[in-house]
């Protein structure tokens, strides 16, 4: 019997990308998946398409079955955009969230899965060293505060009212599609400028580190988890490794053999120095990455030429 996921902003990157990797991965007919979202998905077609946004909380009660599995994908700010305008998270993505989780509760058999933020989320680190699920949160912006809010009344519902979930905090994610489907994404970017020739803008010294994991890798760890079954706990999906924006802009000039035209600019107040993610939690089931940074880069230049 077919599994129904829900992809609530699934014409994005990562709901797109699902969709892209099951049918890759012949696993498309385990699932009948349908995609919420006001924008039709333009490259991976779902099972169903219901054009609603995450307030549309009428249209969704009715869609909206027991037994569901529902990925939370929308997130409507990026983390400097609301950093003097708090209101707007609560708004835009807090309010909606709880609304989402009033609606569900009436359901019986739902399991929430929340993307939440791998990075903005645990702040800045006294030491820099690979971040666990358990580290206290030190949010630096409303848009992490709110992730963390999001959170915080996702466990509160599953306290009170038994609703399931996971909680998956990614790190930076890039891969195909990424340019065409996310505001964000290093690599991405990164990419784009080498191609058409553009300047790409570096904030501070190229020296912040990040964890970018490979979209095959964020997918396949997902699917991973919800083949086993797990819920009501936190996982964090990333590599492990750290990388500064020095070293992915010399790789990415090496694999597509450019040279990147860069811009400086002073570190953003949102701009973490250090951020990678503890994935041992993840790995004690049994699930580790197949690609490292230079072939997931590979993968994606590949991409980019053939665009």
């Amino acid at each position: 019997m077919q599994k129904r996921i829900i992809l609530l902003g699934g014409s994005g990157f990562i709901g797109q990308s699902f969709l892209r990797y099951l049918k890759e991965q012949g696993k498309r007919e385990k699932y009948l998946i349908a995609v919420c979202d006001p924008r039709r998905a333009e490259f991976f077609e779902p099972d169903i398409y219901l054009p609603a946004k995450i307030q549309d909380t009428d249209q969704l009660k009715e869609f909206i079955k027991d037994g569901d599995i529902i990925f939370h994908l929308v997130h409507t700010t990026l983390p400097g955009e609301t950093l003097h305008h708090p209101l707007r998270e609560y708004e835009e993505n807090y309010q909606p969230s709880l609304k989402l989780m009033e609606l569900v509760r009436e359901k019986r058999g739902i399991v929430l899965v929340y993307f939440s933020s791998g990075g903005t989320i645990y702040g800045e680190l006294e030491k820099k060293k690979p971040i666990k699920e358990d580290a206290p949160l030190k949010p630096g912006s409303a848009y992490a505060l709110c992730k963390q809010m999001i959170e915080e009344t996702i466990e509160l519902y599953s306290r009170v009212y038994q609703l399931d979930y996971l909680i998956l905090r990614p790190g930076n994610p890039y891969g195909p599609y990424q340019e065409r489907l996310n505001r964000h994404g290093a690599v991405a970017q990164i990419f784009q400028c080498l191609k058409n020739g553009e300047p790409f803008t570096v904030y501070g010294d190229g020296e912040t580190v990040r964890d970018y994991i490979f979209i095959d890798d964020l997918i396949s760890a997902l699917i991973f988890l919800l083949e086993r079954g797990e819920k009501n706990q936190k996982f964090n999906l990333g590599t492990g490794v750290g990388t500064s924006l020095n070293r992915l802009i010399s790789l990415c000039e090496k694999i597509s053999g450019k040279k990147l035209k860069k811009i400086f600019k002073p570190l953003r107040p949102t701009d973490l120095k250090y951020n990678v993610l503890n994935i041992d939690r993840l790995k004690s089931l049994g699930w580790k990455p197949n690609f490292n940074l230079e072939q997931g880069l590979k993968l994606t230049w590949k991409y980019f030429k053939e665009l």
